[in-house]
């Protein structure tokens, strides 16, 4: 497993209660650490039909700020995973 990105400290998290981060694994699917979102941050299930999505019954929604989702996207790109 790898770091995609910048680490969490990089980032200004000074605490182990703000630690968003993105991983590759060892298959190549990602794993995200995130805040899981509550029912008031959440599109509702009509708003995520109109989007083609929906979250099934084994899976988690989380949100990852910003700077962490770009750091990870910078370096796939450096990298030519994604263009």
């Amino acid at each position: 497993m790898r770091r995609i990105g910048s680490t969490p400290a990089e980032r200004g998290s000074v605490g182990a209660n703000n630690c968003p981060d993105v991983f590759e694994m060892e298959d190549g699917d990602y794993f995200v650490i995130g805040k899981v979102v509550m029912a008031d941050q959440a599109p509702d299930a009509e708003e995520l039909r109109r989007l083609g999505a929906s979250i099934g019954t084994d899976e988690l929604a989380v949100i990852v700020p910003r700077d962490c989702m770009l750091a990870a996207a910078k370096q796939l790109v450096a990298e030519g995973v994604v263009g």
